[in-house]
């Protein structure tokens, strides 16, 4: 018992290491407070620099660690007090997770969008505008759930910024457009006119040059796959010949393919009548035979049927076609036995 015990002890501190091995691999700049137990993670999130403070308890990694943003931060991962309570990959912490995986996910968030540091140091730049929406909050702040493509970590985005518009010296209250500055031209009352006739806005639309550009290349575009069509019917002919020389080529090769099959059913029944095996039963067959008839012969003789001369004369013949046979018989086993000792 007590070998099994020092045994899960190791175990667990060799598990320990690797998750603190991970942390260092996974991530830059990482310093060590507190030997095994405390570490911290500097990054630039924006024009601030933050440290992500990682306190290993006595039972990790059985139990989560717990990581502090340092200064704090809004953002929905992190807690009033700086601790990050909500990254996707802390809440599913176990053993088999690797803590320097989850560390680098909530360093890559922080350094992508970067949060406001709570104290006035992480206000936005002054050539931003932030739209005024109440209190901060997970959802003034841009929490808005899961985004497409990336299943199980919430998404993250700063406050709505209006970036690259500016306001007439002589009319304030007016936008100007920078993707259709054609529109910078019209009056409110023409505006309002497009807003509200369909026609108008089609005639206005068809009127920008993005539009005349795109309807040039789509003439183009028709002009060459018409082009393209007539060359294929051009070939059409010499298609048809192409698919009827197919055709019989097919029809020849199938005719070739029924013949083979004939000729290799008749080659199989040759060389299973010609082979050696079968050559051997053929002349053992032929030599039995060669016996029964010599013993029919010496029968007639036997009982007056056949006179001396005859039997002499057939007899002799029989008996030594039939030693014949048999001679031929043991030496063609003789050598297959030979052969197949020696392995054909």
């Amino acid at each position: 018992m007590l070998s099994g015990m020092f045994r899960e002890s190791d175990n667990l501190v060799a598990k320990r290491r690797k998750q603190i091995d991970t942390l260092k691999i996974f991530n830059a700049n990482v310093f060590e407070v507190k030997d095994d137990s405390e570490y911290r993670v500097e990054f630039n999130s924006g024009s601030n620099k933050l440290s992500l403070l990682v306190v290993l308890g006595p039972k990790f990694p059985l139990e989560n660690p717990i990581l502090k943003i340092v200064p704090n931060v809004q953002h929905p991962w992190v807690s009033e007090s700086g601790e990050i309570t909500g990254a996707p990959g802390l809440l599913n912490f176990t053993v088999h997770s690797d803590l320097g995986r989850v560390v680098q996910a909530i360093v890559r968030e922080l350094e992508l969008r970067p949060p406001p540091v709570l104290g006035g140091t992480g206000s936005p730049p002054s050539s931003q505008r932030v739209e005024i929406g109440g209190p901060m909050s997970p959802n003034n702040y841009g929490y808005s759930g899961t985004p497409p493509g990336v299943a199980g970590f919430p998404s993250y985005r700063p406050p709505p910024l209006v970036v690259g518009q500016s306001q007439p010296a002589g009319n304030p209250n007016k936008h100007v457009s920078l993707a259709f500055p054609e529109l910078n031209n019209l009056t409110v009352s023409e505006l309002e006119l497009l807003n509200s006739n369909n026609d108008s806005l089609d005639e206005f639309v068809d009127s920008l040059p993005v539009m005349k550009g795109i309807d040039r290349v789509m003439e183009e575009w028709i002009t060459r796959n018409e082009e393209v069509a007539k060359e294929t019917l051009s070939k059409e002919g010499q298609l048809e010949e192409l698919r009827a020389a197919v055709g019989e080529k097919l029809e020849t090769a199938c005719q070739l393919k029924a013949r083979h099959e004939t000729l290799s059913l008749e080659y199989q029944r040759l060389a299973d009548r010609y082979s050696p095996q079968s050559i051997r039963e053929h002349v053992k067959r032929a030599a039995m035979k060669s016996d029964e008839e010599s013993e029919h012969i010496a029968e007639q003789f036997l009982n007056g049927d056949m006179d001396l001369d005859t039997f002499l004369s057939a007899y002799t013949q029989k008996r030594m076609l039939s030693y014949c046979r048999k001679t031929k018989e043991e030496k063609l086993s003789h050598q297959l036995q030979e052969l197949q000792r020696a392995g054909f």
